[in-house]
């Protein structure tokens, strides 16, 4: 990297979180605006439960569930969560830089929940973020061959012109900005093996904390990836068959255990909740919805719809209709997208409640960043010009619709257009 390149970034992390900080800071702890409250409180509780708490819902602090929203709750006798451990472990050393700041400050009310724990959520998915744009920059740069123009116009694209800049700023304790994270970082990984053409330790290291990352923030995402995975593997067949293995016999042994220690942790929280290790916190909720799928509101209704709010996935579906007959494999991207559409399509609540845009769609942002990287690459002349006033335009009006976002969908209809056309009315409040 340049040296400007570094002084970008710096500036980038810091700008997410100002803006996380500042967004925070006009809402008290303990409502719905606030860092840890309904789902965010859910994948945070693992942290106190375990090192405040010892798993003991009579350790909480009195109304704790109240006040955070109901993200969790307590079952016979037991903390209970939902959601996986994944968002816990990638936020755990903001969360221990909170706790050792509250043990020096004699911060003992809401120990687990105090404002320190709040704004370590901030923290963690301001570094969280820039780490994953970052990741996504630098494979443009050194493998698919994009300028530095192009690089940034794609990075910024994929920040400003979807709803990652959301879940990095105002909703940043869901697991969406760090499963982009895993995401960037498992492509990193993969495109380095196959230009370096060999895969040594610590490339073993780094894939099995990536792919078991994956799994302990949002299983199903395993399943997603195969699609864009078989994309890359595809494509570089030829040179990925030359690949050598330069891995020592132990480095294995370590490797499985590092894998095994997030995915570990999940299994004991699911003995402890439920009786045994494999257990699905979700299992009264289903796909009842697949008899009716609605792929239209899935994509286009002011309710969550996918490219509405994201408007820069619009590009993956360009980018394959331009390389349709010169590159077979790109219509992998085009089976992805459906993929996706239908799996959350088909789920109780399609939109997937609150939220800003459909957040199933994220962290995958990180996958479709190549399509929609291909089409930057190929834009020339006055093409460029008026996509990047597009650009800046699109950013500026869908960085004023989702501050004025409330945090959920308030009209009563999924077609309200007057109230979707209401978010980008610029509010100034004396």
């Amino acid at each position: 990297m340049r040296v400007l390149d570094k002084f970008i970034f710096v500036i980038l992390f810091f700008s997410l979180l100002f803006i996380s900080l500042n967004r925070h800071s006009r809402h008290a702890n303990f409502n719905y605006h606030s860092q840890l409250f309904a789902d965010k409180a859910g994948y945070h509780i693992y942290f106190p439960a375990y090192f405040y708490y010892a798993m003991d819902p009579k350790n909480l602090p009195d109304s704790i569930i109240n006040k955070t929203g109901q993200g969790f709750s307590i079952k016979n006798d037991k903390i209970i969560t939902k959601y996986p451990i994944g968002v816990a472990i990638c936020q755990f050393p903001f969360s221990s830089i909170a706790a050792i700041a509250d043990y020096f400050l004699d911060n003992h009310t809401n120990r687990g929940f105090t404002n320190y724990h709040h704004i370590a959520l901030n923290w963690a998915t301001a570094v969280w973020g820039s780490i994953g744009l970052l990741l996504i920059f630098l494979s443009a740069i050194r493998f698919w061959g994009f300028s530095y123009g192009q690089s940034y116009m794609l990075i910024f694209g994929i920040l400003f012109l979807s709803n990652l800049l959301y879940y990095t700023t105002r909703d940043c304790g869901m697991s969406h900005a760090y499963s982009f994270t895993v995401f960037a970082g498992i492509q990193y990984l993969i495109y380095g093996c196959i230009k370096k053409q060999t895969i040594q330790n610590k490339d073993v290291y780094v894939g099995v904390i990536l792919g078991s990352l994956l799994i302990v923030l949002r299983p199903l995402n395993g399943v997603f990836v195969i699609f864009p995975l078989s994309y890359i593997i595809a494509s570089n067949w030829i040179i990925i068959k030359k690949i050598t293995l330069d891995v020592a016999n132990r480095n294995w042994l370590v490797g499985t255990m590092l894998a095994a220690f997030p995915i570990g942790l999940q299994l004991a929280y699911n003995y402890y909740a439920y009786g045994k290790p494999f257990a699905d916190g979700y299992e009264n909720e289903s796909f009842s919805n697949i008899k009716r799928i609605d792929l239209i509101k899935l994509w286009f209704s002011p309710n969550n719809g996918a490219l509405l709010y994201s408007p820069i996935l619009i590009l993956v579906f360009i980018s394959i209709f331009q390389a349709w007959k010169t590159d077979t494999f790109i219509r992998v991207y085009f089976i992805y997208f459906v993929v996706i559409s239908v799996t959350y399509a088909s789920w109780w609540s399609p939109e997937l409640g609150c939220g800003f845009g459909h957040r199933g769609f994220t962290e995958h942002l990180a996958f479709f960043a190549l399509p929609i990287g291909m089409y930057i690459h190929k834009m020339s002349g006055i093409t460029t010009r008026v996509i990047q006033a597009s650009m800046i335009i699109g950013g500026i009006l869908l960085f004023l619709c989702q501050w004025n976002f409330d945090g959920c969908w308030q009209a009563q209809s999924d077609w309200d257009w007057t109230a979707y056309v209401d978010f980008f009315t610029l509010k100034i409040v004396f």
